[in-house]
């Protein structure tokens, strides 16, 4: 019994040593997913006709969607992680082309989008991050093409693809739910090319 004793006294300061050293193991990955929403500027474009711009019109829409990210393990003081999204949009633009002696109405209306992003910066204050967002992304895009002289319409539709860049902020609010606001821009070789200033909410685990 003597000798059990101090056995057991070992295996129990043992155990309890276990969350403090956990506590110095480095950070380990956060899933995190969440719901954004915001606006979405989108730039009126040929999408393919032939001719010039001579008129244009844009509405911005309303953006909407998920997110689902992995926050890395990052340098001190620092912010990283890697992240899917996909959404909505009512935004829409017109454009009038004109073709020698031939107009044209081509109009857009936005709908499903992807991205996958990655996000790099500063964590200076707890809780506080603030960084830059790089990736790739799509659009699936409504097009109705209208003569204007005869009224005649046509419909198709077309994915303006392209490199993502942005800057973003995020605060959290408690252990497992953040607050965040996002500027992304999508290049689509100088057309359309959709701007969205996003406000998100998230829960990590």
């Amino acid at each position: 019994m003597r000798r059990i004793a101090p056995i057991a006294a070992f295996a129990a300061a043992s155990l309890a040593a276990v969350p403090a050293q956990a506590q110095g193991v480095p950070f380990v990955p956060d899933i995190y997913m969440g719901l954004e929403v915001g606006t979405g500027e989108r730039s009126p474009s040929r999408f393919g006709e032939d001719g010039d711009i001579i008129g244009s019109d844009e509405s911005n829409g309303v953006d909407y969607g998920a997110f689902v990210g992995v926050e890395l393990p990052a340098f001190p003081l620092g912010y990283m992680a890697v992240e899917a999204t996909i959404g909505d949009s009512t935004g829409e633009t017109t454009a009038l082309v004109r073709d020698g002696t031939t107009d044209r109405e081509v109009t857009s209306q936005a709908r499903f989008n992807w991205s996958a992003t990655a996000r790099l910066g500063l964590a200076p204050l707890p809780g506080l991050a603030a960084y830059g967002i790089a990736g790739y992304g799509g659009e699936q895009v409504d097009i109705t093409v209208t003569d204007i002289a005869t009224g005649t319409q046509f419909e198709r539709d077309d994915s303006m693809d392209g490199i993502i860049y942005g800057l973003g902020a995020r605060y959290m609010i408690g252990t497992d739910v953040g607050l965040r606001a996002e500027y992304r821009h999508r290049e689509t070789s100088g057309a359309y090319d959709p701007e969205q200033f996003m406000i998100g909410a998230f829960v990590s685990f």
